[in-house]
């Protein structure tokens, strides 16, 4: 008897909001490139002006596949299709054919598209409405470049911003001490934000170990954006940390961990005679260190969301209400049902 697949999520694999797409250094001018996002199969360049495309990979005109690996080429910032010849520009408009000027509208369906910080992020709703919110400005600032890897796991956004919430875990799973909520939950619309207190050991033992005093800034836009940040008041220490959940084919998400930091300013707090480094060098280091150390603790939450199922009605403690606060939050992401 043949076994009827269970769905896993009550819920959309592709929830509205804004999702990665690349890091702004691997689109380079007149290269197209391709990649499944949103359960679409799509192409993405940039033109001659810097300006970024996310567009499905079908030619409206009769169907051809746009990718590079099917013959589609950019080609003075426009989009050829290897069929006909159709030149699409970066607003989805069909330009020109091999028979010259097209006399009628042919556009491609295409997303809207946000460059911030070295990230590319392009808006998904199952409409094609237009987003009603934003990325925040991550070019602010005096911060490092993104150190950044990626990995497919098999979850759902949801999940992975759930723990973001789920301070109960933080101890357990990842061994921070003196875990401490700042407050509840603060949402305002599409923006969630959850702030926490915590120490984190950082060496081979707690005898030998850099010891932190963290105070941390979760801020989510969405199931798909969430930033977390970490400040160390007595050194001077801050750090931006990206968590990026991305539906790649509703049953895989791409997740990508990036990391930056601002200069420290009193570098002997964390360990006497680190200030004699000099501070480009040291910056660099520290940032290494973190983002392996980072790396390290989001790798303890990969086989826990790759195998757990998700409760509809799960058993909480009253100190977790967070949780059912952040799952109402999520519900306005979702299309209703038909």
């Amino acid at each position: 008897m043949e076994q009827i697949p269970v769905k896993r999520f009550p819920f959309s694999p592709f929830p509205i909001g804004w999702y990665w797409v690349e890091f702004s250094e691997n689109l380079k001018r007149g290269q197209l490139r391709s990649k499944t996002w949103m359960g679409q199969q799509t192409v993405y360049w940039r033109d001659e002006q810097g300006r970024v495309c996310l567009a499905n990979a079908i030619c409206p005109h009769l169907g051809a596949n746009l990718s590079p690996e099917f013959g589609g080429k950019i080609k003075d910032g426009q989009l050829v299709c290897p069929f006909h010849g159709f030149k699409y520009n970066t607003q989805g408009q069909c330009m020109h054919s091999l028979q010259g000027k097209v006399k009628h509208p042919i556009t491609l369906t295409t997303y809207p598209v946000r460059e911030t910080g070295g990230v590319i992020f392009a808006f998904w709703h199952p409409e094609g409405e237009e987003p009603q919110w934003s990325i925040p400005d991550l070019d602010e600032g005096n911060w490092s470049i993104f150190l950044h890897t990626s990995r497919e796991i098999r979850t759902h956004p949801q999940e992975t911003s759930e723990n973001g919430v789920d301070l109960t875990h933080l101890p357990y799973v990842h061994g921070y001490s003196n875990v401490e909520s700042l407050g509840p939950l603060h949402i305002d619309v599409h923006h969630l934000q959850n702030r926490f207190r915590l120490t984190r050991l950082i060496g081979p033992s707690k005898r030998f170990c850099l010891r932190l005093n963290v105070q941390a800034t979760v801020s989510m836009l969405g199931v798909g954006f969430s930033m977390i940040e970490s400040t160390m008041e007595t050194a001077g220490l801050h750090i931006r940390q990206l968590a990026l959940s991305t539906p790649i084919d509703g049953e895989k998400v791409n997740f990508v961990m990036a990391i930056q930091m601002q200069d420290i300013e009193r570098p002997n707090v964390l360990m006497p005679g680190l200030g004699l480094f000099p501070k480009r060098v040291l910056n660099a280091i520290l940032l290494k260190i973190f983002f392996k150390v980072y790396l390290k603790d989001i790798s303890q939450d990969w086989d826990i969301w790759e195998n757990k199922e998700y409760l509809t009605s799960p058993r909480l403690d009253p100190s977790e209400t967070s949780i059912l606060h952040f799952r109402r939050y999520c519900e306005q992401f979702y299309a209703p049902l038909e």
